[in-house]
């Protein structure tokens, strides 16, 4: 077996960071109007909610792929969920991402995950890649929701990865 370059234990910390960081932008985004929810920001996914609704998918979608399942879709029927709804599912997401890294052998996390890209293209990356390409993906899109947080007038919440330890 190759040497992981990232322990479990780091993994894990991983998942915990990101569920902290995900949950304070839902809280600070169920304080919002529809209209700041879903005011066309002209960015990557078009408004706060559905950048949103974009992170929880992929960690969805990622999800399945590690259970070995094949995801039925990537998004939800539109609207799509709302903040309140995201607050209840995304959670339950994130904790099953988690439970695979703790439950997972650790020999699995160097072999690769076969899966097919959403456009159906064939893939293979080892598994603690894309553990840490799943966490890393959330942070890329919740510091495009603190700007459109700040583009609205508002002050997001801190959630560097420092915040994070710095509060435990």
């Amino acid at each position: 077996m190759a040497d992981l370059p990232v322990s479990r234990s780091a993994l894990l910390t991983h998942f915990d960071y990101t569920l902290w960081a995900s949950s304070r932008l839902l809280d600070a985004a169920g304080r919002l109007s529809e209209e700041e929810l879903t005011r066309d920001m002209r960015v990557s996914h078009t408004s706060l909610l559905g950048t949103l609704q974009h992170i929880y998918y992929a960690d969805r979608v990622w999800l399945a792929r590690l259970e070995m399942r094949t995801p039925a879709a990537f998004m939800d029927p539109e609207p799509g969920p709302g903040v309140a709804e995201l607050k209840e599912h995304w959670p339950v997401v994130i904790k099953g991402l988690r439970d695979f890294v703790e439950l997972a052998p650790e020999e699995l996390f160097t072999q690769e995950l076969h899966f097919k890209r959403l456009n159906g293209d064939a893939q293979r990356l080892a598994h603690w890649k894309v553990l840490l390409h799943v966490v890393n993906h959330a942070t890329l899109h919740r510091g495009q929701v603190m700007a459109m947080l700040r583009q609205s007038g508002h002050v997001p919440p801190g959630t560097d990865y420092l915040f994070f330890h710095l509060q435990l």
